[in-house]
């Protein structure tokens, strides 16, 4: 709803404008017409003396030449023409109208005894026939729609000769061809010749890099395997290196070993020591070795004896201990629900040990088997010592033979090391020198393959051919641009004209610019004529409410009247001023008007003349007495003595009365408030009639004491900056102009741009044909003067 309520004013804005550029061109459509009609002379003028200019075209492909298509080549382009890319069509147009060229053209091909060559420079002493055919020459890109991206340039000249613009554009064309083939001819030919001579120079650079390779390798100890250099001293240091690194691993490992049995020897007494803790500090691997030379002390019979009889004493020797272990559970479980002694838990004690004394002496007897059969774990812990002891003295003794070995090593090794670096950077100088001249012979034999396909081609698609009508002036052409040239001068006289007349365009334009709502627009209506022999009117004939009561004019009133009612209601609005910008705008008949319409609803209403220097109530109601609002105000008589009956016995007024010397003053004073309260407390409404704002500041002054300010602005030529400095200084004043009547005129002149016709077109408030329906035709009607 928010986006609906802000697009609302922006669209009917948009509309306004859109009609005000309609109305401009409706109240200025005689500037306009003068325009185009200026538009047009000038074309047909131009058409008649401009002289007639013929145009030759050619249409050119563009393909760039490569060998890749005679090799068979899949890499660049595969066809002429298709790798043409768009700066190489730009350096082709530059190519074509560049100086050269066409100083070439006319010097090979005599273009400067063309006779329209001659007539040209003829005619001006600072025009060349370079510079004239540079001026009417043009090459651009070709191709259009779906071929825009062809590659193809479109050449034109144009002359007043049709021959001889065709003869010209050829002549450029076979200098640009010729330019071409020269060119590239030329420079491929001195590409090969440098490219031999460095393919030469490269040869032998190469020859003599292998020379110098296999003198330093003959004159030393170094190695070659077709590929690099060797130092055999080097690679057998590497070796001996290696194995001294394993030696010291070795060395450490066992060094470490004897340290810790030795240890543990030295801390613990003999009869402390079981075998399995002996067995403990032997690895799977040091057992292993124990084993090999146990076997091989005592001979193969006796271990495959004991081998075979192994399995049977484990088996005896796990069953009794699953039985030991079974009474000892059984034993754990009575304890946990019977005290020590308990006859079952006695029991049970004496089984267990009766099994473990059998277990002890069956181990006995199994240990006294294998005493005689194998190595007692003391011993194999002696052994094993005296072994680590013999490996370490061996590792030592290998150490300083390998030591010697590696310092030999060492001083050959850096003895060819700067041999080997001298023969290095000579093998990757070769290297070097092989791939450039490598990389040289390839170019070369490209280059000699595809000598005659290097370059671009040209082809000429379309020839330039003479024309039979002339390229310019077309007349559809001239024909548009003077009217769209002339629409522009007569739109443009005719905005600058608008924008110069101040004159309200419409109601519309008055309410926007100045910022209240118009209620009503009055027509200029003229004096009813009355015949001799009828009877004087009570009142002025101007009244129109009063006189013709059922006339749109006189509905214009009501209109005016209900709007102010529903403000009034909505308000509490009781006191109205009616003023105008300047004198003659209406405001005092309005006021007239507006009174007596506000009284034949039965309001009592009371109109007061507040214009003290110029009054004209009294006049328009034919008010006597010689007492009015001038007198009230200098507290000469009491307020009510100047109010006078009218013809309406609803309609009450006060004339303005004798002119005072200073009216302003008299107006500032409190004694006007007072009036306004006394007459607001008898009356429905008080219609006040003042000054116009501009010509006194009376209409300012009396306008802080009223309820609502409403302000009658005539259609005059303009009158815009009257109406605007008025309603600012009404704003200045402290009020702001509630409403705003428009009072126009009947005239045929429309060219101030508001037609003040009463009727249902040109009123624009629906009371035409509608009120004549409503009232019948028994209505009394305008005269006119």
């Amino acid at each position: 709803m928010n986006d609906t309520a802000a697009l609302a004013p922006a669209q009917a804005n948009q509309e306004t404008d859109l009609l005000d550029l309609l109305g401009i061109l409706r109240r200025r459509k005689g500037l306009i017409a003068l325009g185009l009609f200026l538009g047009v002379a000038a074309a047909a003028l131009y058409y008649f003396l401009t002289p007639p200019t013929f145009r030759a075209e050619m249409e050119i492909l563009v393909g760039q030449k490569s060998g890749d298509l005679v090799k068979g080549a899949s890499s660049g382009s595969s066809v002429e023409g298709v790798d043409t890319e768009e700066d190489v069509l730009s350096t082709h147009i530059q190519l074509m109208t560049s100086r050269r060229i066409v100083a070439a053209a006319i010097k090979e091909h005599q273009l400067d005894k063309i006779s329209s060559v001659v007539e040209a420079v003829n005619k001006s002493d600072s025009v060349t026939p370079l510079v004239y055919i540079l001026d009417n020459l043009d090459v651009t890109k070709g191709g259009d729609g779906v071929a825009r991206d062809a590659h193809t340039l479109k050449a034109t000249y144009d002359d007043p000769s049709p021959m001889d613009c065709a003869t010209i554009l050829r002549a450029i064309f076979d200098e640009y061809s010729t330019y071409l083939k020269q060119h590239f001819e030329g420079t491929s030919t001195q590409a090969v010749d440098l490219l031999t001579q460095l393919a030469n120079e490269t040869g032998r650079d190469v020859r003599e890099a292998e020379k110098q390779l296999a003198d330093q390798l003959a004159n030393s100890a170094i190695m070659w395997d077709g590929e690099k250099t060797r130092n055999i001293h080097k690679e057998r240091l590497d070796k001996i290196e290696e194995d001294l690194h394993d030696l010291t691993e070795t060395e450490a490992e066992t060094a470490s070993r004897l340290a810790v049995i030795t240890s543990f020897l030295s801390n613990n007494a003999p009869n402390t020591v079981s075998d399995f803790d002996r067995l403990a500090l032997l690895s799977e691997k040091e057992v292993n070795r124990l084993k090999l030379m146990y076997e091989v002390t005592r001979g193969d019979v006796a271990s495959e004896a004991f081998q075979a009889e192994q399995p049977i004493r484990q088996a005896t020797a796990q069953a009794e201990y699953d039985e030991y272990l079974s009474l000892v559970m059984k034993e754990k479980k009575l304890r946990e629900k019977f005290s020590d002694g308990h006859p079952q838990i006695v029991s049970l004690r004496e089984q267990i040990a009766m099994m473990r004394k059998f277990i002890d002496d069956n181990s006995a007897k199994i240990t006294a088997s294998d005493t005689r059969e194998r190595m007692q774990p003391a011993e194999m812990l002696q052994t094993y010592v005296g072994l680590l002891r013999n490996d370490l003295a061996g590792l030592v003794q290998q150490r300083e033979v390998l030591q010697r070995r590696s310092d030999v090593e060492l001083a050959k090794a850096k003895e060819l090391e700067q041999v080997e670096m001298q023969a290095e950077s000579l093998r990757r100088e070769m290297l070097r020198r092989q791939e450039v001249f490598e990389d040289t012979q390839d170019t070369l034999k490209e280059l000699n393959f595809v000598r005659d396909y290097a370059g671009f081609s040209t082809d000429v698609i379309g020839d330039a051919e003479p024309q039979e009508r002339p390229s310019w002036p077309k007349p559809i052409i001239v024909l548009a641009l003077g009217l769209f040239a002339g629409g522009l001068l007569g739109f443009g006289m005719a905005l600058l004209s608008d924008l110069m007349d101040t004159t309200f365009v419409d109601p519309d334009d008055v309410q926007r610019t100045l910022g209240a709502p118009v209620l009503a627009h009055v027509p200029r209506f003229e004096p009813i004529k009355r015949k001799r022999k009828d009877a004087p009117f009570a009142i002025d004939s101007s009244v129109r409410v009063h006189h013709q009561p059922r006339t749109p004019a006189a509905e214009v009133f009501r209109v005016l009247r209900t709007g102010l009612l529903v403000e009034a209601r909505k308000n509490g609005h009781q006191v109205i001023q009616v003023t105008s910008p300047l004198p003659g705008d209406g405001k005092s008949t309005t006021s007239v008007n507006l009174a007596m319409a506000f009284a034949q609803t039965g309001k009592r209403t009371l109109i007061v003349d507040a214009d003290l220097r110029k009054p004209r109530v009294a006049r328009l109601l034919h008010l006597d007495g010689e007492l009015g609002f001038a007198e009230a105000l200098m507290d000469q008589c009491d307020p009510v003595d100047v109010v006078q009956t009218t013809v309406n016995e609803n309609l009450f007024a006060v004339g303005a009365g004798s002119i005072p010397p200073n009216p302003s003053e008299l107006l500032q004073s409190d004694r006007f408030s007072q009036l306004l309260n006394v007459w607001r407390d008898k009356f429905d409404f008080i219609i006040v009639d003042t000054p116009p704002v501009l010509a006194v500041s009376d209409a300012a002054v009396v306008s802080e004491e009223m309820d609502n300010v409403l302000l009658a602005v005539r259609i005059i030529k303009n009158g815009r900056k009257a109406a605007v400095r008025a309603a600012d200084i009404l704003r200045r004043s402290g009020s702001e102009v509630g409403a705003i009547i428009v009072n126009g005129y009947q005239t045929k002149d429309k060219s101030y741009g508001y037609s003040g016709g009463y009727d249902a077109d040109a009123y624009g408030y629906g009371y035409g044909e509608s009120h004549k329906a409503y009232y019948g035709d028994n209505v009394n009607t305008l005269q006119s003067v």
